[in-house]
């Protein structure tokens, strides 16, 4: 994992001007991270970052200049770009799913001349890029007893599979020749397992019409659960105020809200449940990785044995499932990291977007 200590300071002249330079960028509902990596062989150093709140910018454009002008980079010094989308990405434009904003990418090319053109991908396809370059500290496994535990770092030529809730949900596949391939599966239908589920499709499905599984693993699906439970134990007409999101984590692992650690028990069971659809579709053998901004927060629950069931719980593929590991990814930079892969490649992968000449 990178250390706060390895994050040179470009206003003390910390890095070699020798080696080529690359802009990454993590763009997701919430936060909003830049970063200049160097690379000297097969190593990236992060040089320099800054983070934003998403909804506190208007202008892309405006804000990479604005980084750049800070840490005193020209684009022309730039050897490449990758930024890190989250939302579906066409030929020419990317709608930010949960900021309703469309990023157009010629817009964005005609502002930076970079040396290479500025690519842009799906953020679970950044995250999977970077997971190529992890670290054993980077991950924590759920499950050692699991038959092949160390198949992340140790045998990657096996499919692997990543579910990523933070402010959306986002799942992705890895195959086994280094393909990362982002969909959009998080938006396919939810699929409740328990009469309590049943309840909580009902409930959702009145406020948004379609549930999907983003609807539920996600923050704002964090919140829903709270609220469905609460209307559960409660006459229609009780309207107490629902915690953020944030809160109703904290909450729940500090036992001190028996709504809250039901609420947050609740959503990692789904969030098991799913990650074991997941690993079904892909056959990850590999591993199943846990990204996002949520599953580091909330540690303690996961590694009780009611995510590990609801993962498991798959009738005559349970015995399968058992052998598939299981891990959280720790490193926040992962998906910026992968940017920065990306940005440094020689041929780009065919989901990339770039300029057309």
């Amino acid at each position: 994992m990178i250390q706060q200590n390895e994050v040179i300071n470009l206003l003390y002249g910390g890095f070699e001007r020798d080696c080529p330079l690359y802009l990454a960028g993590d763009i997701g509902g919430t936060k909003t991270l830049l970063g200049l990596y160097s690379l000297k062989g097969t190593e990236f150093t992060l040089v320099k970052e800054r983070h934003f709140p998403s909804r506190d910018w208007q202008d892309l454009i405006r804000l990479i200049q604005g980084f750049l002008e800070e840490i005193s980079v020209p684009p022309e010094e730039i050897s490449g770009g990758c930024l890190s989308l989250a939302g579906p990405i066409t030929q020419d434009k990317c709608l930010l799913t949960n900021l309703n904003r469309v990023i157009h990418f010629q817009t964005l090319h005609s502002a930076f001349a970079l040396r290479k053109p500025l690519l842009f991908v799906n953020d679970l396809e950044a995250m999977g890029q970077g997971l190529m370059l992890l670290k054993d500290d980077d991950l924590l496994c759920l499950n050692p007893s699991a038959k092949n535990p160390a198949s992340a770092l140790s045998k990657p030529s096996l499919n692997r599979a990543l579910i990523a809730p933070g402010t959306g949900l986002g799942q992705a596949m890895i195959l086994a020749d280094h393909r990362v391939y982002a969909t959009e599966g998080a938006h396919s239908d939810y699929a409740p397992r328990t009469e309590q589920e049943v309840q909580l499709w009902r409930f959702l499905v009145q406020k948004y019409g379609h549930v999907s599984y983003e609807r539920i693993l996600s923050g704002p699906g964090l919140a829903d659960i709270y609220r469905f439970l609460h209307w559960e134990s409660h006459p229609p007409s009780h309207h107490d105020p629902i915690p953020a999101p944030a809160e109703i984590t904290k909450r729940a692992l500090a036992g001190i809200c028996p709504l809250c650690t039901e609420t947050l028990k609740l959503f990692v069971k789904v969030l098991g449940a799913e990650a074991g659809n997941l690993a079904l579709r892909t056959l990850a053998y590999g591993g199943v990785y846990l990204g996002g901004g949520i599953p580091p927060k909330i540690l303690p629950m996961l590694q009780e044995n009611f995510f590990l069931e609801a993962f498991l719980s798959k009738g005559r593929f349970r015995d399968l499932l058992s052998q598939i590991p299981i891990y959280v990814i720790l490193n926040e930079r992962t998906a910026l990291l992968g940017a920065a892969r990306l940005a440094a490649a020689t041929e780009y992968p065919p989901t990339c977007s770039q300029k057309q000449t």
